[in-house]
């Protein structure tokens, strides 16, 4: 295996939460990990840790330079299991400081090395009889009363009976959440639960306060988590001889030294293993076997926000602490995560359970999809990949003055001057910077081309997000900006792609002759009928939301969700990656604008009848958005080899631009030449 050597690549990764956790320790909205690649010979390996200062001291911004260091020195060239074993012993005390990048190198090791190997994790660590199943505990944060009701009656009706609550301090809100579970339970007919509490060391310092309020709850509790300072052992021992309640270490247990800390102890401890803050699965494991010998009870923990590689290899954890594991936590998945560059999404089900023993099924936008148990005899099974950052091409970033001298951001590539200018109308939840993939795909054929591609008002750096002013601005906003760049070009070609073929198609006919052609991409006209119907959906539960809760709303705020999701517009990863991370895409509308974006949508059935410019028009063929056969119906007679108009369709997307971009730059290309030719 020697002949070439492993290439490590780590970078970065926060996956957005589909909510905020908090509880004491942290408020979260995105998970934050060190992902790491290791690759020879065409094969890669993958693995993660989760730096977080409160837990083991290290960060996440350290942590990849110290993993970018060590793998430039050249001292993790490793060819076995045997050699990386015998680094993370030798180094020991440098794993201690930084044990999330280590656990992210080493996962991605033995990965590799299993797969080169044609084998699972377990079988390359020779852990015979591994049980690759987890029975999970239901984890509620320190939420707002509303929502943590909610989250208790998911847990009971998903069957879970092992509960985790996160205290707050506050013995008023913490007495009501044990009471809102004990409530809960007794409605579903649930009558056998189990609560631990989790303080994250929120009685630093301050041991008679924890003593007074774990007292004061009433309720059964089972056990209580890092109430006092980490590795505080007086504490510890203190608080537990005087609740009688065994105390749970996390913070307070990261390593082997941690442990002999406790080691002469007679009170009541129980372990909190989690594969990152121990440094890797091999040190976790290392550290589960000095916690048999001494009979503790287990839980495999996690951090918020791992992926789902994180989770299997905690199955390796759990099956390893036998019969002492008493709990399980993780496996959220999708459940919490919008996204994760891994496949597939592992996630408990009914009672909490993730069984890889046997085919497991989980539903995606495509529909079902079953993983073969086999696919777990391969690395950790779990497919990963890099998440990619997208490059805008460095466009300018310019600004013209509306007519009510409201501020238009727009982006140029290209100079600001020239013959031809190619301006591009982005799509409902959408901005400018969207067309940065095919801008720099006209540009490479065509550098005499500029394209420009304006904000629409209140998208993406624009103000008022959510707001579009009113019907004859938003429109008036788009004829400015051809004018203006009229002065400056001698040829302006308007595009529009999605909803903003609707103002394209608004403007060529109040623009005429001011302008050379016409280019509409996957052209917003009518909405398909699955489409359709979700819109009707959201907007009828919205109204109703409003009316049942007396809501109201301030008609200026942007309060009403656009129901679309990134799967709407593209399949392609690095694409899902890039919308699920933009900050600039507008979520959320105001009232008004959603009567606006109505009424845009019927002024452009009557405008795309009225021009006579050379017109372009690209459909999708799978487009999960736009009606394609209304939109020929409609328009088709437009198109013929007399008039020289185009219809073309391409395989891919609604988001045609992010998927064909060259395909789709030679098409425009060619078809803006002989339209400056007419």
């Amino acid at each position: 295996m020697g002949e070439h050597l492993i290439h490590l690549e780590a970078q970065l990764l926060e996956v957005k939460l589909k909510g905020t956790f908090r509880h004491a320790g942290a408020t979260r909205d995105q998970g934050e990990s060190v992902w790491v690649k290791a690759e020879r010979n065409g094969v890669a390996g993958f693995g993660e840790g989760c730096p977080r200062s409160y837990v083991s001291g290290d960060d996440l911004d350290s942590s990849v330079q110290w993993i970018q260091e060590h793998s430039a020195s050249g001292e993790w060239h490793f060819d076995s299991v045997e050699e990386l074993k015998g680094w993370s012993e030798k180094n020991a005390h440098r794993i201690d400081a930084y044990p999330a990048a280590w656990c992210a190198v080493e996962m991605a090791f033995l990965d590799l090395f299993a797969r080169e190997e044609n084998c699972s994790v377990e079988k390359l660590l020779g852990l015979n009889g591994c049980e690759r199943q987890g029975h999970y505990t239901a984890v509620l944060g320190d939420e707002k009363e509303w929502k943590f009701t909610h989250l208790v009656d998911h847990y009971l009706v998903r069957g879970f009976s092992d509960f985790k609550v996160k205290l707050s301090g506050n013995l008023k809100k913490d007495q009501g959440k044990l009471e809102i579970l004990k409530e809960r339970c007794g409605q579903q007919g649930v009558s056998e639960v189990r609560v631990r509490l989790d303080a994250n060391n929120l009685w630093d310092g301050r041991c008679a306060d924890a003593i007074a309020h774990l007292k004061a709850l009433d309720g059964p509790i089972a056990a209580v988590e890092e109430p006092v300072g980490p590795r505080d052992v007086d504490d510890i021992f203190e608080v537990q001889a005087a609740t009688a309640l065994p105390v749970i270490l996390d913070e307070s247990l990261c390593t082997l030294g941690d442990l002999s800390l406790y080691k002469h102890s007679e009170g009541k401890l129980i372990a909190n293993i989690k594969i990152s803050k121990t440094g890797g699965l091999l040190r976790a494991l290392r550290l589960i076997e000095e916690l048999k010998k001494l009979a503790w009870p287990i839980i495999v923990g996690c951090h918020v926000g791992e992926t789902s590689l994180l989770t299997r290899a905690a199955l390796i954890a759990a099956s390893a602490a036998g019969e002492n594991l008493i709990g399980h936590e993780g496996a959220f998945g999708d459940y919490l995560v919008e996204r994760e560059p891994a496949d597939p999404v592992l996630k408990f089900g009914r009672n909490g359970l993730l069984d890889l023993e046997r085919p497991y099924f989980l539903t995606t936008v495509r529909g079902l999809k079953v993983v073969p148990k086999e696919n777990w005899d391969l690395g950790f099974g779990v497919q990963c990949r890099m998440p990619k950052s997208s490059d805008d091409g460095k466009p300018l970033l310019l600004t013209f003055e509306a007519a009510d001298q409201y501020k238009i951001h727009y982006r140029v590539w290209g100079r600001t001057k020239g013959e031809d200018v190619l301006v591009v109308l982005h799509g409902g939840m959408s901005h400018s910077g969207w067309q940065a993939p095919l801008a720099q795909a006209l540009r490479s054929v065509n550098p005499n081309l500029s394209v420009v591609a304006p904000d629409r008002r209140g998208c993406g750096l624009n103000e008022k997000r959510g707001d579009f002013g009113s019907v004859r601005l938003v429109i008036e906003d788009v004829l400015r900006h051809i004018q203006l760049l009229k002065r400056s070009f001698a040829r302006v070609h308007l595009a529009g792609w999605c909803q903003g073929c609707q103002y394209a198609s608004i403007a060529a006919a109040e623009l005429g002759d001011t302008l050379t052609s016409l280019t509409l991409l996957t052209p917003g006209f009518f909405w398909n009928e699955r489409f359709r119907s979700v819109i009707r959906v959201a907007e009828k539960t919205f109204l109703h939301m409003i009316s049942e809760f007396k809501l109201k709303p301030d008609p200026n705020q942007a309060y009403v969700p656009i129901p679309m999701e990134s799967t709407d517009f593209t399949f392609e990863e690095e694409w899902l990656d890039f919308i699920e991370k933009d900050e600039l895409k507008t979520t959320a509308v105001t009232m008004k604008t959603i009567n606006i974006m109505d009424e845009i949508q019927e002024l452009s059935w009557g405008a795309i009848l009225q021009t006579s410019l050379p017109t372009l028009c690209v459909l999708a063929e799978q487009d999960r958005i736009v009606d394609n056969n209304k939109v020929q119906q409609f328009i088709g007679h437009m198109f013929s080899d007399s008039n020289g108009n185009r219809l073309v369709k391409f395989p891919g997307s609604h988001a045609i631009h992010f998927e064909k971009p060259a395909g789709l730059a030679d098409e425009i290309l060619g078809f803006i030449k002989k339209a400056s030719t007419r």
